[in-house]
């Protein structure tokens, strides 16, 4: 009783730290094993085998306040690799995203701008958030659940980083959201499937509240066969 007395009182001191607090009721001693074995379950259904996609993304950038609107292509090698391509309507590339567990490279050629970097988390780019979501999905140690409307809430312990993730329904099927905190800055991703891995008409919000950066992202096609080696190579290296 002690030790879930001080996990409700652990997760209600930082959720009243966060910028939407929620309620926190916890959970009893017969909800807490089945909050367990549904996050081991939302684990275990994460795609496992490599898988591309064609996309329709719209980007909102809070510092010169354009939206960007583009079509491109993602390709996913879990726990390894992730590369995003954005071509805007006139045809031109305006993001080029490459991201691996050691790596990262993010160039915007309509800008001229090419940043790389190792396994650091700058703090105007997604990058440890990509590499959270694609290559460790979900994982931390869970310190905290219950279960509120519409679905189970969990929280987690990922290095420093806390993250909030909440299941539930939504008009596809299912809804996965997370939050993850890292030194005062929030990411958010919300993200509506019809199925355990990817298909057409899904779609992803995510959002970064210190940059203000939001990106909606919709699956339009998937590809039927595994995607080449090649699309997860650094760049520059390629084109040697």
């Amino acid at each position: 009783m002690r030790r879930r007395w001080c996990l409700g009182a652990l997760a209600a001191t930082l959720l009243s730290c966060a910028p939407e607090a929620v309620p926190w009721p916890g959970a009893d001693a017969h909800a807490y094993p089945r909050l367990r074995r549904e996050l081991a379950r939302t684990r275990e259904t994460r795609p496992a085998a490599p898988w591309s996609a064609g996309v329709r993304i719209t980007m909102h950038e809070p510092r010169s306040g354009r939206v960007i609107d583009g079509r491109g292509g993602i390709a996913v090698a879990p726990g390894r690799a992730v590369r995003m391509i954005l071509v805007a309507g006139a045809g031109a590339t305006v993001l080029d995203a490459w991201v691996t567990p050691e790596r990262w490279r993010v160039a915007v050629p309509v800008m001229g701008v090419v940043r790389r970097g190792g396994r650091d988390e700058p703090h105007d780019l997604p990058i440890g958030f990509l590499r959270w979501w694609f290559f460790t999905p979900l994982e931390g140690t869970l310190f905290a659940a219950t279960f509120t409307h519409p679905g189970a809430f969990w929280l987690l312990r990922s290095g420093d980083a806390v993250v909030e993730l909440r299941a539930g329904p939504c008009d596809r099927g299912a809804e996965l959201a997370a939050t993850r905190r890292l030194h005062g800055r929030a990411e958010r991703v919300d993200e509506c499937r019809a199925r355990p891995t990817p298909s057409p008409g899904d779609r992803v919000h995510y959002e970064d509240s210190a940059s203000g950066l939001a990106v909606d992202l919709v699956v339009e096609t998937l590809a039927a066969a595994p995607p080449e080696e090649e699309a997860f190579r650094d760049p520059e290296e390629a084109t040697r």
